[in-house]
């Protein structure tokens, strides 16, 4: 007992605690049932657990009963204060980890149909934490979805405040079904039905959106939120509920609200890399108002690149969309309707869409210009538009589209993939363009030949919308069909399946006639009668390059399948052009394939000759089949520089490059350049291989022995030739333009390079024993030479002869141009060259001579310097060469227009033998001029000699022959001589232009000028009582000498006077005749007679023995006979 006592405090105390413990756990029993009951009415429960320090209770596996809304978590910490414990409504903290709720908002109740969750609890929860929760909301203003969220969250009374994290957030506001992924961060602040958001950021890939408003969840919910967004362009769309494909991505602000009654959206916003279905539109920016249940209006500004700003306006509701555009592309339009739309014009226009139907009118303004490249159209004018989108429906209605290839009216209806039912009518420009434009439009490819030209036209298509039928008429100008171009044609052509038939009449300056045209399983027959066609411009559609031009008519059938062409038929002609030769009464069979070109029958006539034959030429692998012939064919036709006439044959058939075509040829009176020959006569074959044509020619020149061969080579893909002449020339008659050289000419050339400059080279080599030289008494012995070509220059490196038995030596340079020798440089030089430049005129000299020519002037010149010289020629005639220039038949010489510059000098040993005596004289002349006119110049000294006047030798004294004229040759004289008759000295003087001489006369003893006059004339004086006028008399005998020097030249005399008679027996006067003839040159006789009824004749024979010694004989008039001898000498 006393252990008790001492022990009581300790008992009581254990008794307090075991009747708390009691107490507690009835307490707890009694807390966790109540607990239990409640939860149960709502929820699962696994577990629930209450401790006693710290007071906490623990529940686990929570799930509500309840579907919508559902709720669940892994476990759910509330620790509750000590005090707690004592209160009604217990305040308590609240952990809740991995906590899931969803809830739709959509409806009165969740799809399960369960109850409504329930919480009615003794507990006040102020405050708490959320650990890894998952949160759905499906609201009537969208869909929310939470993961990975963690939260803080505190109560005080009826405000609540919210800081929450969600590592993903799905979010798809109202109907949108475009969603918005990113991590979420919340600042919420509740009170009440309100839910304030101080900010609410949602951060994506490469989306971003920040938020604050309030919500207001009374009656009808009531919404005041703004935003600052940069997102996904669809994700918007979406939202607003707008169609369309869109991309790319917007920022911008919004404001959504619905405290003034409906739900409106205000935004700004900016777009960059901004596609509309698919098309690209670059950047956009304006604004966005939308009214929840009744739509919205998007206004938009659109730029892209340097192009002009693009404006629409899309306003939507009521499952009707509207828009009106301004410089518009209409591509994003037509894509999202599924119809191509070749189209660069911008548009101005409205639209509407509504249940699938689409009905647009649009404005084209762009300027059209006939230049367009690329595979988009410019259009100018309205277009109406209506488009059934689900049954692809299509109506299309224009008048006066103005495009680059017309101005159209179209009309009709498409079903696009099924059917066409369209008509296209108007002026077209390009009509091929037109039909391009159509496919792209409508997706489809015509399978028909191509059609091209500008013109009216009507085109209706109908039919099966990939094949469809096609009906064209029209009338182009220009027109084409294939391969084939016009200037003018006109007719039908239907195109069904593939299959075409049609006829037109065609009219150009290339072909006339009517086509017709037939197409079936991929197999098209174009048959051309033609009136007229140029068969150059039918080749040339055939890609044939063949040498022949002019016009024809004809049948012919042009045949394409399989990528195979086939052109036959038969054709005539008037005149034509083969080789740039024309060719009469053409008419022959012509065939042409992929294998070849073959004519089977072909004749004609070509330049006064006839050709006939066949002939074929195999495009691979290059075969042929010639039998050709040709007869009396002229040459010079073919170029000024040949002449003759060809018969020439051409057969053979085999492969080029292994085998060749030979022939024939003879050529009458044959000439090419400046050779001449009869004829020509030699065989010739011919090659083609590569595009290549090579020519072996093999020849003689007629008469004689001239051999030659040339060798060509001419490609035909280029300008090109190339080839080498090479022989010898052993009539020199053939070269030279006069004839009787003799001699011979080898020559090798060759050349190559385009036809209009070819590169010439080569040498020739000169030899032989004569060439006259026209003009000249003399001519070219025993000469050789050499010489090269290089194109146009002939360069003469050495040249050597012989020129009036003297050496001769020379070289120069040749250039020939277009119309001939063009310039010319060739030097001589010579020495003791006997020469005979003019008639009667010989010289022995040392010069030198050079010719030149430089375009159209040519000169001759030289420097002679006479060791001797003899002039038989009177003063008074024309300079002429002493011999003629040679002239060949029909054809005018050079020669003649040649121009001199000659230089003849000599201080003595010069003679002159004429009517007028016989000098001796110095000289120092030029001759200039031409050879057809030439002119001297310069001067002559008499240095002795003896004068003839009236029949009486004068010694020289003095003389002077002045050239000084350069217009005319009529020297100026200046003499005096001297002369013994009978007991007087008589002193002739002459003074003045040849062609104007004035003679005087004195004597010693002086005598009066008729007596000496009679003197000389008659052999004595007469009587003064018989006196006559001076100037008669001188008159007289002057008129004598005139008619004298005329006779003596008609009859070959060397003496011829007519001079006035005193008849002694009767003093009559009279005239008297006197001829004269030097049979020698010593030896001279005389015969006069008077012309009176009574004729007294005289004889005289004057016999010079030497010196001035001679023997005179003279018979008088009365017969007698007298023989004298004469001294004659000089004191």
């Amino acid at each position: 007992m006393s252990f008790l006592k001492k022990r009581k405090g300790l008992v009581a105390v254990l008794v307090v605690i075991a009747f708390l413990y009691v107490a507690l756990s009835f307490a707890k029993s009694l807390f966790l049932k109540q607990l239990g009951r409640r939860l149960d009415q709502s929820f699962e429960v696994g577990e629930l657990k209450l401790s006693y320090l710290p007071p906490s209770l623990s529940i686990k596996n929570l799930k509500s009963r309840s579907t919508n809304p559902g709720f669940s978590l892994e476990r759910l910490k509330v620790s509750l204060p000590l005090l707690s414990l004592l209160k009604k409504e217990k305040p308590v903290t609240v952990e809740v980890f991995r906590p899931e709720l969803v809830y739709n908002g959509k409806g009165e109740q969740g799809a399960g149909g369960g109850s409504k969750l329930s919480l009615n609890l003794p507990l006040i929860i102020e405050g708490g934490f959320i650990n890894e929760g998952h949160f759905v909301f499906e609201l009537n203003q969208g869909s929310y979805e939470l993961s990975g969220v963690s939260a803080f969250f505190r109560v005080e009374g009826n405000r609540v405040n919210v800081h929450l994290r969600a590592g993903k957030a799905r979010l798809r506001p109202y109907d949108s079904p475009e969603l918005l992924e990113g991590e979420l961060e919340a600042l919420v602040t509740g009170r009440g039905r309100t839910i304030n958001i101080g900010r609410l950021i949602v951060q994506g890939e490469n989306s971003a959106l920040r938020l604050e408003g309030k919500i207001a969840l009374l009656q009808s919910t009531r919404v005041d939120l703004r935003a600052v967004y940069n997102l996904d362009t669809q994700f918007i769309m979406s939202a607003l509920g707008l169609p369309f494909s869109w991309e790319g991505k917007t920022s911008g602000e919004v404001t959504i609200s619905n405290e003034s009654g409906p739900l409106l959206v205000k935004a700004d916003y900016q777009m960059k890399n901004f596609r509309l279905n698919q098309v690209d539109l670059g950047s956009a920016e304006g604004q966005v108002l939308m009214e929840k249940g009744r739509g919205g209006r998007i206004l938009s500004e659109i730029k892209k690149n340097n192009q002009p700003l693009e404006r629409v306006t899309i306003t939507y509701g009521g499952g009707l969309i509207e828009g009106q555009m301004e410089g518009f592309h209409l591509d994003p339009i037509m894509n999202y309707a599924s119809v191509p739309w070749p189209v660069s014009s911008p548009a101005w226009g409205r639209f509407t869409l509504k249940k699938g139907e689409l009905q647009a009118t649009a404005e084209f303004r762009d300027e059209i210009t006939e230049t367009w490249t690329g595979d988009r159209y410019a259009l100018n004018g309205r277009v109406g538009v209506d488009l059934n989108l689900p049954k692809k429906d299509l109506k299309i209605q224009t008048r006066d589209l103005l495009t680059s290839f017309g101005r159209l009216s179209v009309g009709g209806q498409v079903v696009i993939g099924r059917q066409l039912g369209l008509v296209i009518t108007g002026q077209f420009t390009d009509v091929r363009e037109a039909r391009e434009f159509t496919e792209k439009l409508f997706k489809t490819r015509f399978e028909f030949p191509e059609i091209r030209g500008a013109g009216r036209a009507e085109i209706e298509i109908k039919g099966d919308y990939h094949r469809p039928r096609l009906d064209f008429e029209f009338s182009l100008s220009p027109a084409g069909f294939e391969r084939f171009e016009v200037t003018t044609a006109r007719g039908q052509v239907a195109v069904e399946g593939g299959n075409v038939e049609g006829k037109v009449y065609v009219l150009d300056k290339n072909f006339q006639g009517h086509v017709e045209i037939n197409n079936h399983n991929g197999r098209t027959e174009t048959r051309l009668l033609m009136d007229r066609a140029l068969v150059e411009t039918a080749l040339a559609y055939l890609k044939v390059d063949f040498p022949i031009r002019g016009p024809a008519r004809g049948d012919f059938i042009y045949i394409t399948e399989d990528q195979r062409i086939n052109f036959q038929g038969d054709f005539t002609s008037e005149e034509m052009l083969l080789l740039g030769s024309p060719i009469k009464n053409v008419s022959g069979k012509i065939i042409w394939d992929e294998r070849g070109l073959s004519f089977p029958e072909l004749k004609f006539n070509l330049n006064g000759g006839e050709v006939s034959g066949k002939l074929a030429l195999g495009f691979e692998p290059g075969t042929y089949d010639f039998d050709l012939k040709a007869t009396g064919v002229d040459l010079k036709p073919f170029s000024s520089d040949f002449s003759g006439r060809i018969n020439l044959d051409l057969k053979g058939q085999g492969l080029f490059g292994q085998d060749r075509p030979r022939g024939n040829f003879s050529v009458d009176k044959f000439g090419v350049f400046f050779v001449r020959a009869q004829g020509a006569s030699g065989d010739y074959n011919l090659n083609f291989l590569n595009n290549n044509l090579s020519v072996e020619l093999k020849g003689r020149l007629l008469p004689g022995d001239s051999q030659f061969e040339v060798k060509l080579e001419i490609p035909f893909d280029r300008d090109f030739l190339q080839g080498e002449v090479r022989g010898r020339l052993t009539n020199l008659d053939f070269l030279l333009p006069w004839k009787g050289a003799s001699g011979s000419v080898d020559y090798l050339l060759s050349f190559q390079g385009p036809v209009a400059g070819l590169d010439l080279t080569g040498a020739v080599e000169l030899r032989g024993n004569l060439i006259p030289i026209p003009g000249f008494a003399h001519a070219l012995n025993d000469f050789s030479g050499l010489a090269f070509v290089k194109n146009g220059r002939v360069s003469i490196r050495s040249f050597q002869g012989l020129l009036g038995g003297g050496p001769v030596q020379g070289f120069g340079e040749l250039a020939f141009g277009a119309t001939g020798l063009d310039e010319a440089e060739i030097r001589l030089s010579g020495q003791n060259m006997e020469l005979s430049v003019f008639e009667r005129t010989r010289l022995v000299a040392d010069g030198q001579m050079r010719f030149a020519k430089k375009q159209n002037r040519s000169v001759l010149e030289g420097d002679f310097l006479l060791k001797e010289a003899l002039w038989k020629k009177e003063l008074y005639e024309r300079l002429s060469f002493s011999s003629q220039t040679y002239e060949a038949e029909g054809r005018n010489t050079w020669i003649n227009d040649l121009n001199l510059n000659f230089r003849l000098r000599a201080s003595d040993n010069v003679w002159m033998e004429n009517s007028l005596g016989r000098i001796r004289a110095r000289l120092d002349l030029t001759i200039s001029g031409t050879v057809g006119a030439p002119v001297i110049t310069g001067e002559i000294e008499a240095l002795a000699g003896t004068v003839y006047f009236q029949d009486r030798d004068f010694r020289v004294l003095r003389g002077r022959l002045s050239f000084f004229n350069p217009l005319v040759i009529d020297p100026y004289i200046d003499f005096q001589s001297e002369a013994y008759v009978k007991d007087y000295h008589v002193i002739f003087s002459l003074n003045g232009l040849a062609s104007n001489l004035k003679p005087e006369f004195s004597s010693s003893p002086p005598l009066p000028q008729e007596e000496i006059l009679s003197l000389l004339a008659l052999g004595e004086s007469y009587q003064r009582r018989y006196s006559l006028d001076p100037t008669q008399m001188s008159t007289a005998s002057m008129i004598s000498y005139q008619l004298a020097r005329k006779s003596e030249s008609l009859f070959s005399l060397d003496r011829f006077r007519l001079d006035p008679f005193l008849m002694g027996s009767t003093s009559e006067i009279t005239a008297r005749l006197t001829v004269g003839k030097r049979l020698s040159k010593n030896f001279f006789i005389v015969y006069s007679t008077n012309l009176a009824t009574q004729r007294e004749e005289i004889v005289r024979l004057e016999w010079d023995l030497s010196g001035g010694l001679s023997l005179v004989a003279i018979r008088n008039e009365l017969g007698r006979v007298s023989l004298d001898f004469k001294l004659r000498k000089r004191f």
